[in-house]
């Protein structure tokens, strides 16, 4: 499995990867689950790896993520990825999956809701 995590705030995109890989027992190699603090490295790491998902923040230092998701649909039309926006902006959420996100996380995270996400469609990508 393949995760890319787009998130600014490095301490929480660090967290959300160890929660991913120890908690959730997800068996990658090494590197097979990213994180990066831009849009710009983000929308190059989803064309290099062809995640599995994509956790994406909203406020990004070079864009907006909720306007990036038909950016990440567009670059693997055959391959769906499954997409999870977050922002503390739950005004966003309509938009959010308007332009194609299967999930939206409120900020502060929730590791519980994480884990519920994986829990309930992990295996359907």
């Amino acid at each position: 499995m393949k995760i890319v995590i787009i998130e600014d705030e490095r301490d929480l995109g660090v967290l959300m990867r160890n929660f991913l890989i120890r908690q959730l027992n997800i068996k990658t190699p090494e590197g097979s689950v990213r994180v990066v603090a831009s849009l710009t490295e983000g929308l190059d790491c989803v064309r290099d790896m062809i995640p599995d998902w994509i956790f994406i923040d909203n406020n990004l230092p070079d864009g907006k993520g909720v306007e990036a998701i038909r950016q990440i649909r567009d670059a693997h039309p055959g391959k769906r990825a499954k997409v999870v926006m977050m922002s503390a902006m739950t005004n966003l959420k309509e938009e959010a999956f308007r332009n194609g996100a299967d999930f939206f996380l409120d900020k502060p995270i929730s590791f519980v809701e994480v884990k519920n996400i994986f829990t309930k469609h992990g295996s359907d990508v």
